[in-house]
């Protein structure tokens, strides 16, 4: 009797624990808004439902170094997931739509109106990535599109957009030497 009483005991706290949110019950995220083949959600995340890719729903906001951006891409936490990383230029790329122009900052040299769903929110032209092979990066430009590869020089204000996906890249995690 003593072994059924501490049963219905252990599942009441553990509907006790659920119910008031301490339990293990993971929140239930919901869809904010949809533009075409994309969706946001209210976590911070954008789907990418053509490439299976899970974007961050904003880039760092300042101007930001190479290293900066590898740690910033590697340390972020939104979503509840931690497996995010810097994007390479093609899935940048897939993101660039010459039909959009959304808005955009007018501040720190960034004159706005980039090529890229209203979903994802960035502050300057230029999102930092890595080419898929080795520690090179460069910008992409989303005001006129074509990649450039920079001197890794904060002076075009880059910034930082993470990335996740289904297999989380190409088989390549950047590293920092720090």
């Amino acid at each position: 009797m003593t072994k059924i009483w501490m049963a219905v005991g252990f599942c009441a706290l553990l509907l006790i624990s659920c119910v008031s949110g301490g339990g293990t019950v993971a929140p239930k995220v919901l869809e904010t808004s949809r533009d075409g083949r994309f969706i946001a959600y209210d976590n911070g995340t954008v789907k990418d439902a053509s490439t299976g890719l899970m974007w961050a729903a904003e880039d760092n906001g300042v101007s930001i170094t190479w290293e900066e951006a590898i740690n910033f891409c590697r340390d972020y936490k939104v979503g509840g997931y931690n497996d995010w990383r810097m994007p390479t230029q093609n899935e940048l790329a897939a993101l660039y739509n010459p039909e959009i122009v959304n808005r955009g900052t007018h501040d720190e040299g960034c004159k706005g109106g980039y090529h890229i769903t209203d979903l994802i929110h960035i502050t300057c032209c230029c999102i930092w990535y890595w080419n898929g092979v080795n520690e090179v990066g460069g910008f992409f430009h989303f005001d006129t599109g074509p990649a450039g590869w920079q001197d890794q020089d904060p002076s075009l204000h880059p910034r930082a957009l993470p990335v996740r996906g289904p297999e989380n890249g190409p088989g390549f995690q950047i590293s920092s030497a720090d």
